[in-house]
């Protein structure tokens, strides 16, 4: 997507509790691809959650998280087939209008509020408390969020939506990163199906 770029002055803060990582209660410390370090000032990152929620239960559960450094997250970028690029490209394009979403978020009383960035689907609206899936996504400095056209949230409607436009190559492409860094069994692998790291 091509967006203007963004010269932060005050839109960052420490990183919040919902985006350190689940498992360690602690922001993540290492690239999920390079293993860098992370925390370090002046290394910028993109953390992903994949969330799904049992609201009989009262239960939410992460069904996988990483943090990934921009520049690996450029290479795994440029291994997906163009086709698939320009179609994810579009289906934003169509649906998003990233600029003054930031701008009315911005201009709100508590402008660096991540449950404000977070609360509704960037796509469909769908009010996050309503969705039973959905993914999060940031991009952070150090130890800080970075109020960018991220944070956002994506749900699972939306999600399966975008699966849509993957080519059977980048699919694999991504099915491999899964099964590298999660090391996932053959069953909960195609649970996860559906889902998609999208970077």
């Amino acid at each position: 997507m091509d967006l203007p770029p963004i010269h932060l002055e005050h839109e960052f803060e420490p990183l919040p509790r919902e985006l350190h990582s689940e498992a360690s209660g602690e922001p993540f410390q290492s690239c999920i691809a390079c293993n860098c370090q992370l925390l370090q000032e002046g290394v910028n990152y993109l953390v992903e959650k994949a969330v799904r929620v049992y609201p009989q239960a009262g239960l939410r559960d992460v069904v996988f998280e990483y943090a990934m450094c921009l520049n690996c997250a450029q290479q795994l970028r440029n291994e997906l087939s163009e086709e698939s690029k320009r179609q994810i490209n579009a289906y934003f394009a169509q649906r998003v209008d990233f600029v003054a979403r930031r701008e009315a978020l911005l201009s709100l009383p508590d402008p660096l509020n991540l449950d404000n960035w977070l609360s509704h689907c960037i796509v469909h609206g769908t009010p996050r408390s309503a969705c039973r899936e959905y993914q999060i996504f940031a991009q952070c400095g150090g130890a800080d969020l970075f109020y960018t056209y991220m944070p956002y949230m994506i749900s699972g409607e939306a999600m399966e939506e975008i699966q849509e436009c993957l080519s059977a190559h980048t699919r694999q492409i991504l099915d491999d990163f899964m099964d590298t860094h999660f090391g996932l069994p053959p069953e909960l692998r195609a649970l996860l199906q559906d889902r998609l790291i999208l970077i």
